[in-house]
């Protein structure tokens, strides 16, 4: 466990020098671009934003279906009641991410827009 401790920390900090790297870069450097190259890649993030949806929708239904699973299985079997809220827990905390990840798509599809 220690070496995943390891790992993440160092991924953590590469993120983080390389997001403040991106950021004085950006400063220092403004670059404009053409009406076709902004026109791209307004359909490329509609395009993105429209498979996040189906996806998002795709694992939010999968999601019910086994937190109700979950939940009917720790009021049957009370042995295994901790399993099942643990399992449940994790599943709303995977779709809360990926439900984030889909609003802030959106979010960049109507900001311009």
């Amino acid at each position: 466990m220690g070496i995943f401790y390891q790992f993440c920390l160092a991924v953590s900090a590469g993120i983080v020098l390389g997001f403040l790297g991106g950021a004085i870069k950006a400063i220092c450097r403004k670059k404009g671009y053409s009406q076709q190259q902004v026109t791209q890649a307004r359909k490329v993030l509609a395009r993105a934003a429209r498979v996040a949806k189906y996806l998002t929708f795709l694992g939010l239904a999968l999601g019910l279906i086994w937190c109700v699973y979950f939940l009917v299985l720790g009021a049957v079997s009370p042995g295994q009641a901790e399993y099942a809220n643990n399992m449940s827990e994790l599943i709303v905390a995977v779709l809360t991410v990926v439900s984030i990840v889909f609003a802030f798509l959106e979010f960049l599809k109507h900001a311009d827009g």
